[in-house]
């Protein structure tokens, strides 16, 4: 009797383990899309999927090279976003999941009043995660979704999925997450900056070729759940000090006397502005404090004081905070997100100059710019008092 019940417990538990595999599948038998590119054309949504061959990111003991092929790309078109994805499955062979998604791009079209919909849409199967890093670009889809990547490595490893480790080092523009553009759409004058993306690159070479690379180019201002426009270059310079939420490091070229070589090159880092809005005239002044800590680089001027230096670096500042916001407001771009402070901390003034204005913009001007830097480390140089 001992030995019958022996025999059925062995018998129960090889079922058991038989029924916990029964449906397990292995990688390579599914497809898992790793980046969503969305665009938007003559009233159609066009979803594009990008999948990574994953024995192109296996560890191997000798390098090998990356081709174009370790990196496929759906496509599929709808009048609905919904049946632009259905599209994609026709012609996907086998299951498709969206739960190892990193990277999401939209395209200049799916800004203009698509937000809502799209992210309604890609949410509402709940396999998409809330932590995907989010773009915008005016190029290619296709071409962003598929890059080279440096010395042969893996395309998991490109500034596309793992922005931060170069923002870290190069502070240009501030990468986000699916869950922050959300937490803008949702506020009634929150402002986000999305970063827009490209593949030029004029920087690196292998050989005689230059492979598409990806790079941050700008940024798009949303709000409201549209865009109001794009921000690149030196136009964006102002808001790196206003309105991003961590600066790491960032180079300041400061010129003297109308030179074309710097003087002066600052490591700037955490920029923070102070914001106080005031009524004036017909319409709101604000009042900016910046302060700024920074370390020596480069000094190709004449021998003078940490402190001269400094009060240098604050009128270049100064400079571009104004430029920024005059070039911005003259494209009705609040790259500053002066709206949003004014709904946060003087609402009264919010309903008065806001509320109901096609262009609240238009009456809005700066005032005191007061900026301090405070230079920490002068490196190996030595200066006289």
């Amino acid at each position: 009797m001992k030995r019958w019940v022996s025999i059925s417990g062995l018998l129960i538990s090889c079922l058991i383990l038989l029924t916990g595999c029964w449906d397990s599948k292995e990688v390579q038998s599914i497809n898992f899309i790793t980046a969503i590119g969305i665009d938007y054309v003559d009233n159609q949504y066009i979803t594009y999927a990008q999948l990574i061959d994953f024995s192109s990111i296996a560890k191997q003991e000798t390098p090998t090279s990356r081709e174009t092929r370790d990196i496929w790309i759906g496509r599929g078109e709808g009048t609905t976003l919904s049946m632009a994805i259905n599209d994609l499955y026709e012609t996907s062979q086998q299951q498709t999941l969206w739960t190892h998604v990193k990277a999401i791009v939209l395209s200049k079209n799916a800004l203009d009043g698509k937000l809502e919909d799209i992210f309604n849409t890609l949410l509402h199967s709940g396999q998409l995660r809330y932590t995907p890093w989010i773009y915008a670009t005016e190029h290619n889809i296709p071409d962003v979704l598929s890059p080279s990547a440096l010395l042969n490595q893996s395309a998991q490893t490109i500034e596309l999925f793992e922005p931060m480790r170069l923002y870290k080092q190069h502070s240009g523009y501030e990468p986000i997450r699916l869950h922050q553009l959300l937490d803008g759409l949702r506020e009634p004058a929150s402002v986000v900056l999305l970063p827009s993306v490209s593949t030029r690159n004029e920087t690196w070479f292998n050989g005689d070729k230059t492979p598409p690379l990806v790079r941050m180019d700008g940024f798009y201002v949303i709000s409201k759940g549209t865009s109001q426009g794009r921000v690149a270059g030196a136009d964006a310079d102002g808001t790196r000090y206003v309105n991003y939420e961590r600066v790491h490091q960032y180079p300041l070229y400061v010129y003297g006397n109308g030179r074309k070589t710097p003087d002066l090159t600052l490591m700037l880092r955490d920029p923070k502005t102070r914001i106080k809005a005031r009524k004036q005239g017909d319409g709101v002044t604000f009042d900016l404090v910046t302060s700024v800590k920074s370390s020596i680089t480069e000094d190709h001027g004449a021998p003078r004081t940490p402190h001269a230096m400094e009060q240098e670096a604050e009128q270049q500042i100064e400079s571009q905070i104004r430029d920024t916001f005059e070039k911005t407001k003259s494209h009705k771009i609040d790259s500053y997100g002066l709206v949003e402070h004014l709904y946060r901390h003087n609402l009264p003034l919010w309903k008065q100059e806001v509320y109901n204005r096609a262009d609240p913009l238009k009456r809005f001007k700066l005032g005191k710019v007061e900026v301090h830097v405070d230079i920490l480390n002068a490196s190996t140089y030595k200066y006289s008092e």
